[in-house]
């Protein structure tokens, strides 16, 4: 027998680890870091169940996928934005089926829904967001998809929805980049192939209750800076008050829909007001730095170590999303001779910060020239006009590095198309 959803949620329940909400390796298997092959570890399945079908799931034989950013397109001139592309991968799950092969979507980029869609009442809706880039040796890879594999399965946990597991939620992903390869930035412009995957109750229901289908889209655009002006040039922020993002036990933890839907118009109001970046506090005390409108907050002392080295701060609150990008940055920070230190951080202390940033798989990371707010006015990061940190930038070109080929990937993060 198939389980249905509050089952799903059960099992998910049973196997999340407590840390940052996310599901292990071990119990969902695991990609192939360096390659495109995948290897882990994974109890035995039960023919028909909705693990079986997942993880029975193959790429369907397609031919010769065409040169990557053959598209006419601006390349050097992107932004992020959504742009048409060939195709989209589609995943349906319908309770007593399981989740189907999954299918590439050519066409006009619409679904047909149901009007009673619990994704549309009741809010049961969550995405992910990673990239695809094109390598200095010709290849493509994506960026650390399992992370993304893990937090889906973290957020459909949450809201009671079922979720591909690790293995077939990357190979996903690889096969819409391989439809889509005319759409992957070139090498040296500066873009990367985004990758959307959104999961949402498609089944009909009016009472408060999960669907009896789900649906998962892959969708695939190429994009630039999410900020204009990308590293080159620091943004002001602007400390968001009247509005909260996330309570300390709501849902601030898991990337569900609701959650952007909160913040635009704060974040509309501010950007009129001339900040094109906004920054959270906590909802219960209104004294501790969260996170930024769509993107982790980070931190940098220099030489403010115990042995004299950088510290790289980054808060932990039960109501932050957690960045996979950040996670990557503090690994490489750690790996530079940096320390790091995951705490509390009281508004009142941006002002000791010598480089502030926002970070995560859009904006990959922002550098902030100043923090206003109410409470302590307009407070300079760094010095005035000063442009991006040294810390900043040897992360940013760090990770940039790891994602293009251009430096050994010491951590296993990428896998290859």
């Amino acid at each position: 027998m198939m389980m249905n959803a509050a089952r799903s949620l059960a099992l998910a329940l049973a196997v999340i680890d407590g840390v940052s909400g996310f599901i292990p390796q071990a119990r969902h298997g695991r990609a192939a870091r360096a390659a495109s092959t995948f290897e882990g570890t994974r109890e035995p399945l039960r023919p028909g169940s909705r693990t079986h079908l997942a993880a029975t799931v193959a790429p369907k034989a397609t031919n010769e996928a065409p040169a990557v950013g053959s598209a006419d397109l601006p390349w050097t001139e992107l932004g992020f934005e959504f742009r048409d592309t060939k195709s989209h991968l589609k995943f349906t799950w319908r309770e007593g089926q399981g989740w189907d092969e999954g299918e590439l979507v050519e066409g006009a980029p619409y679904i047909n829904i149901h009007i009673a869609a619990t994704g549309l009442h009741y809010g049961q809706s969550c995405f992910e967001g990673l990239k695809a880039f094109a390598r200095k040796d010709g290849s493509v890879a994506l960026f650390r998809p399992e992370e993304n594999a893990k937090r889906m399965a973290s957020s459909g946990a949450r809201t009671m929805m079922p979720f591909l597991d690790s293995d077939t939620f990357v190979q996903a992903c690889a096969r819409v980049t391989r439809d889509n390869m005319a759409y992957v930035p070139p090498y040296g412009s500066g873009g990367a192939l985004y990758l959307r995957p959104l999961l949402f109750g498609s089944g009909p229901r009016i009472g408060l209750q999960p669907a009896a289908e789900y649906t998962l889209l892959f969708m695939v655009m190429p994009v630039g800076d999410y900020y204009k002006g990308g590293l080159s040039k620091p943004v002001n922020a602007v400390v968001v008050e009247g509005y909260d993002r996330a309570a300390p036990q709501g849902v601030g933890n898991v990337k569900v829909a609701g959650n952007y839907a909160a913040d635009l118009l704060p974040n509309q109001l501010n950007k009129k007001a001339g900040f094109p970046i906004s920054l959270y506090l906590d909802a219960k005390t209104q004294t501790n730095v969260e996170e930024f409108s769509t993107s982790n907050f980070y931190g940098v002392k220099l030489g403010a170590g115990p042995k004299g080295e950088d510290l790289y701060v980054t808060p932990n609150s039960p109501a932050v999303l957690p960045s996979i990008t950040n996670k990557s940055l503090m690994q490489l920070a750690e790996s530079l001779g940096m320390k790091v230190e995951r705490r509390e951080i009281p508004l009142s202390e941006v002002s000791e910060f010598d480089e502030v940033a926002a970070c995560g798989t859009a904006v990959v990371l922002t550098p902030v020239g100043s923090v206003q707010s109410s409470q302590f006015g307009e407070v300079t990061i760094g010095e005035k006009g000063g442009g991006v940190g040294p810390v900043t930038k040897r992360l940013f070109d760090g990770i940039r590095a790891i994602q293009q080929g251009e430096a050994e990937d010491a951590f296993g993060w990428t896998v290859q198309v």
